[in-house]
Parts: structure tokens; sequence; C-alpha cells
């Protein structure tokens, strides 16, 4: 599925991996919705000539209108792409119950992405090719001792992934899983490790969507998963370490 001409929606746009595979798939000809919950970053972004959503997915009112809004102003969608994630890094017995931060997890991260992949699936099989591209992590694979929510929340988003594949295997709508490496963006800033640039990361992507990979990523982290399965003591070193 080439990606041009085509209409493409990204949550966990205004920033980060979100905003940079909206800058190289605008490059390419296509129409790009961002979706996000930063007016101020949107309203600029739309003056770059993206076309803009302030949705906040911690609300289901929120998920619910913006649907509706899509419904109304486009007539059909070719590529969703579930980008948007919070990553909050506490250890649970040395940290107060952190219920506000436990559920905008697990609400952002996955059950709303879950609810809005049900919503627009109706526009998504308008089209004779579409596609659903779902950013996972490594962590997916094995967790990170301080981002336990986070973990469970990408190994949910995994296995979420891998069943709509299945669910959908006679439409017309490709599901892909998208692993990132430890990517320079906000989200990673006060880490110090080395890190993947996020326009390297996404000028490799873009390619291997379009050959209709299941799962697009880099070299080491198609390793990983095995690694985590086989010798889970050296995955928990590579992780937390």
């Amino acid at each position: 599925m080439k990606l041009e001409n085509k209409t493409i929606l990204i949550t966990g746009g205004t920033s980060g991996i979100g905003e940079q595979l909206g800058r190289t798939l605008k490059d390419k000809g296509n129409t790009v919705i961002l979706m996000g919950r930063n007016p101020q970053k949107l309203h600029e972004l739309g003056q770059l000539g993206f076309k803009t959503l302030l949705c906040d997915l911690n609300d289901q009112d929120q998920i619910e209108d913006t649907v509706l809004k899509l419904e109304k102003t486009f007539p059909k969608l070719d590529v969703l792409f579930n980008n948007a994630g919070v990553q909050y890094n506490y250890f649970l017995e040395e940290s107060l119950p952190q219920a506000e931060k436990i559920y905008a997890e697990v609400q952002i991260n996955l059950s709303s992405q879950i609810f809005f992949t049900q919503l627009l699936l109706p526009l998504l099989t308008k089209d004779t090719a579409s596609m659903i591209v779902n950013t996972t992590s490594g962590l997916g694979a094995f967790p990170k001792g301080n981002a336990l929510v986070y973990s469970a929340t990408k190994a949910g988003m995994r296995n979420f992934t891998k069943g709509l594949r299945y669910q959908l295997r006679k439409t017309n709508i490709k599901v892909v899983e998208f692993i990132p490496p430890v990517t320079d963006t906000g989200m990673t800033v006060d880490r110090d490790e080395k890190m993947m640039d996020a326009a390297a990361l996404v000028e490799t992507i873009v390619p291997q969507l379009e050959k209709g990979k299941a799962i697009a990523t880099i070299v080491k982290m198609r390793l990983f998963p095995a690694i985590a399965f086989f010798l889970p003591s050296l995955a928990w070193k590579i992780v937390n370490d």
C-alpha cells in the first residue's frame, strides 16, 4: 500500500514520533490529520497545512464527538495510527498509591485506543485498502521496573493488535504493529541512554508499512521479544540497566 494521496489520522500527533510521522507523510502528498490535546500546538501545526483534531483520549465523550467530526468532514479514512501514549515512572513499592496515574495510563494507552479503533472501523472499511498501525513498545515484551503500568498497557496493545489482525483478515484492513526503539522525544528527554532520532526512525518504518509488514520496527527490536522469552534475566538487564 503506497502511502501517497491517502487520508491519514495520527493520534498523539503533536509531538515526538507522531509529529514526525505526520511531517514525513504530509511531504509524500497525503492529507494528514493530527490529533492531540494541546490546542496551542494543534494551532501551530494547522498553520503548516495539517488537519487537526483536539481530543483527550482520557475523555470518552471527546472521543465520540471526535469520531462524529471525522465522519462529517472526511468521506473515508485510509490509515489510522494509534500512536498516543503517556508514561509515568515510579516503583509501586516505593510510592504512594497512584490511582490517577494508573487509570490514565490504562485509559490513554489501551482502553480508549481500542474504543476509538472500533468506532472508526466503518470509515476504514469504506476504502479498498486501509491500514491500522498500533504503536507498542519493547516493554510490551518485557516490563521495565519503574514503568510497570506502561509496560502492561503496551503488552495489552500488542495482544490487541495481533487479535485484531486475525479478526480483520478477511476485510480490506491491514493491521500493523509498530515497535519503536528508545527514541529521542519529549517522553525520553531525561534518559541517559542512546536514543534513535525520530526522523531516522520514521524513514526506516514508512517503507516497511508500504511493503505490508505485519511488524514495523528496527532489527534489534525484532530480536528483543525472543530474548525476553528465552533469556528473561538478560531482558531485565537490557531494560532496567
